[in-house]
């Protein structure tokens, strides 16, 4: 039999059909290879989306919606009465943007050839998918986590008070509530943001008070030693003592880094010490005003009498006495900036006449030479409210001295001539404009003669020692006294702000032999309501030298 030999050349059908597809996959290993770094391997996914075949700008697109996804997950915590939702970003999380990008772009591209092959090869096969590349903040969410939010309820530290007691004393402090920060912080190290919403369950903690009560109890002793023996205050030459409970009632405890501190309430102590010195420390500046043309002008103005204390004198011994310096401290005074007071001062509260009066008297007797002395020496004189004005003790004696000249007056009930002599006109002219400007008339005594050009039973003499006229003002505004004159008459004007209403109610005159008494009724309503009514009262003789009785007043 023949022996039939395999055809030699049927292996060369085999090797064709092998290499082909090495050849293939060798084509495409070099495509992937060369394409390493321009854009995503294929089948690789990231948060449930196909990135394969993406250039690196689509794919970081991609990533970095899921970043601000990520760090906008919300993190629930549980506080029990009431829940904190924050997001992943305020509690500490960060997201990794450029390692996660990374980790994309070198999926299926391993270190060494071949298992970066057989991870190629494998690709139908196999999906890979892309973590997220994020990190935790421990002290970012200890931060956090360390803010008011998360208390639940803050400790109280002990305060140091009196109560309106002699003696300081404690308030004892008492605890907080708040959040176990350190288990909240363990809770989020292992919870997976990335699956969605988070939620943790934060137990409580005491949060006790930074100083102890024992501390402060401390405090206080030292305290009540330090003011036992109160404080002595002096300005210039006033002094005052402000009691150990004074001075206690206004001191304030504050504690900070465990430490209670001690000061003063300045405000508080700057009252007490203004109470103890309540009236000014010095003379009222009066303005110069003038009238031109029927309007008050400042010529000049005051100033308001100082007063007690400056801010600074107060700030320098409170400091002092917790440092345990001096049982007195010297204070400083300080202007009165009430605005009141800086009216009457400066002027403005004179804006108007409220009264003005004028009588008459014959041409160039020498009389009329000390009514216009009188008038002038009173020009432009300043009554503050509640200041009095005694003509006798500003005017002082007329002498020729200050211009005046003999004239007739009334002495011992006789007429006679004396240096000074009829000043009394001006001073019943000033007398009737008091009466209706609403000043209180002190003492005033009427003449004992008649003159028919006064007003009957409402005018008024002066002499030296007495009698005299003396005026409070009781209004709320000062009052600028203004005389002016002629050859025949003298007018006194007051300018003020108007604030008391005047009406004459009746005069009633009765006869006592042969003397007439009278009584004018004058009513004045104040700007606060009150209402007022006095009068005023005149008794006039007969005649010159003449009693009651009508007989000769025996002569000095």
């Amino acid at each position: 039999m023949a022996r039939h030999r395999e055809h030699p050349n049927g292996w060369l059908w085999v090797l064709p059909s092998l290499l082909i597809p090495v050849a293939i996959a060798a084509v495409a290993w070099t495509t992937h290879v060369a394409s390493e770094g321009d854009e995503i391997a294929p089948n690789v996914r990231f948060a449930g989306v196909d990135l394969s075949g993406l250039a690196p700008s689509d794919a970081a697109t991609e990533i970095q919606n899921r970043e601000a996804e990520f760090l906008a997950t919300p993190v629930v915590i549980d506080l029990g009465p009431r829940q904190m939702t924050l997001t992943a970003g305020e509690i500490g999380y960060d997201y990794l943007f450029t390692d996660t990008v990374s980790a994309a772009m070198s999926a299926r591209h391993a270190d060494e050839p071949w298992p970066e092959f057989v991870s190629w090869i494998s690709t139908p096969f196999q999906t890979v998918e892309i973590s997220d590349h994020y990190t935790f903040d421990t002290e970012k969410a200890r931060e956090r986590l360390s803010t008011d939010d998360f208390i639940l309820s803050h400790p109280i530290e002990p305060v140091l008070t009196n109560d309106d007691s002699s003696y300081m004393y404690i308030v004892p402090g008492t605890d907080g509530t708040g959040v176990d920060i350190d288990q909240v912080i363990a809770a989020l190290e292992t919870a997976d943001v990335t699956a969605g919403p988070v939620s943790i369950s934060a137990e409580q903690r005491r949060i006790e008070p930074l100083l102890p009560n024992g501390e402060a109890e401390r405090v206080a002793l030292n305290v009540n030693e330090l003011t036992r023996n109160g404080l002595l205050a002096v300005i210039a030459d006033h002094t005052a003592k402000l009691t150990a409970g004074q001075v206690r009632r206004n001191l304030v405890s504050t504690v900070e880094d465990g430490e209670m501190s001690i000061a003063f309430d300045l405000d508080g102590l700057q009252q007490e010490i203004e109470a103890a010195f309540p009236e000014p420390i010095g003379d009222f500046e009066k303005p110069r005003l003038e009238v031109v043309d029927g309007k008050v002008v400042v010529r000049q103005e005051g100033e308001p009498p100082p007063i007690c204390c400056s801010r600074e004198s107060v700030e320098r011994a409170a400091e002092q006495y917790l440092e345990g310096g001096s049982s007195f401290f010297f204070f400083e005074t300080r202007a009165d900036d009430d605005p009141t007071a800086v009216s009457w001062a400066d002027g403005s509260a004179v804006t108007e006449v409220v009264a003005e009066f004028t009588t008459n008297h014959p041409c160039c007797e020498s009389r009329v030479t000390n009514i216009q002395t009188m008038a002038d020496f009173m020009r432009g004189f300043y009554l503050l409210p509640g200041e009095t004005l005694s003509m006798n003790e500003y005017v002082g004696p007329r002498t020729r001295e200050k211009g005046y000249v003999a004239a007739g007056a009334i002495r011992s009930g006789y007429m006679t001539d004396e240096v000074g002599g009829g000043v009394s006109q001006f001073v019943t002219t000033i007398f009737n404009a008091a009466f209706y400007a609403g000043l209180d008339l002190d003492r005033y005594q009427s003449h004992s003669i008649y003159f028919s050009r006064y007003p009957f039973g409402r005018e008024a003499t002066l002499s030296i020692p007495g009698p005299d006229l003396v005026l409070t003002n009781s209004t709320e505004f000062p009052v600028l006294i203004w005389p002016t004159y002629d050859d025949t008459s003298i007018t006194v004007t007051m300018y003020s702000t108007k604030n008391v209403m005047v009406e004459e109610l009746e005069q009633r005159i009765t006869r006592r032999n042969q003397c007439r008494h009278s009584e004018i009724d004058r009513q004045r309503t104040f700007s606060d309501g009150r209402v007022e009514v006095d009068t005023i009262i005149a008794n006039y003789r007969p005649g010159d030298g003449l009693d009651c009785a009508g007989r000769p007043i025996p002569q000095a």
